[in-house]
């Protein structure tokens, strides 16, 4: 069995994914409107001492999505793989929305003026997600809708600007499956990092005069 946790939106989802069937045996699922580190613990002890014994691994969505969220999604993994001596492998959230076919886009709030569009085939990202101004979604989002994609954001106000566009978030369950058949004695090698759109935005501190 392996351990998922999922953080990088406001929706987090914790799951144990059977790989022997195929089916997640159980789970959790907490909204918080910053970061999770206050809510995931209880869910997650309760997970771990449940299913401990029968854990062969972990897997963390790496985003991208709330940079809070992201990070204690990766900090809650590195921990548990030292405490419990379980090797830990990282996923790209965008190809684990909860949605109902599997190819689709994810819209996002990319800040100043922008949005990120992704687009994601048979639960495989296809190339980078891109940044969108605002005012040119409509014609870039024209062909995709066109084609029959559905749009989907973890943003109500991407939601409410983007007619037609769905309010969903990535899930453990969806990012279970995306190993099933996962080598994680070779995938833990790789260091987990966070995926970002754009660097994180610093201000450097003014002069005192």
């Amino acid at each position: 069995m392996i351990l998922v946790l999922e953080t990088s939106t406001r929706r987090a989802s914790l799951a144990v994914h059977d790989r022997a069937s195929g089916l997640v045996v159980d789970g959790a699922e907490f909204t918080t409107d910053r970061a999770h580190n206050a809510a995931i613990f209880a869910p997650l002890q309760r997970l771990v001492e449940a299913h401990r014994e029968r854990l062969v691994g972990l897997v963390v969505g790496l985003g991208p999505g709330s940079y809070g969220g992201v990070r204690v999604g990766l900090a809650v993994a590195n921990g548990l793989s030292v405490a419990m001596g379980l090797p830990v492998a990282g996923g790209n959230s965008l190809e684990a929305w909860e949605t109902d076919g599997d190819s689709y886009l994810v819209v996002g709030d990319a800040r100043r003026g922008s949005f990120f569009v992704a687009l994601v085939r048979d639960r495989l990202l296809q190339g980078e997600p891109e940044l969108v101004d605002e005012t040119a979604i409509a014609d870039y989002l024209s062909p995709f809708l066109a084609e029959g994609l559905a749009v989907h954001s973890s943003d109500a106000k991407v939601v409410e600007a983007i007619p037609g566009a769905k309010l969903s978030f990535p899930s453990a369950a969806r990012l279970a499956g995306r190993f099933q058949n996962a080598d994680f004695a070779a995938l833990s090698t790789t260091p987990l990092e966070p995926i970002y759109l754009r660097a994180p935005y610093i201000t450097t501190p003014k002069a005192r005069g």
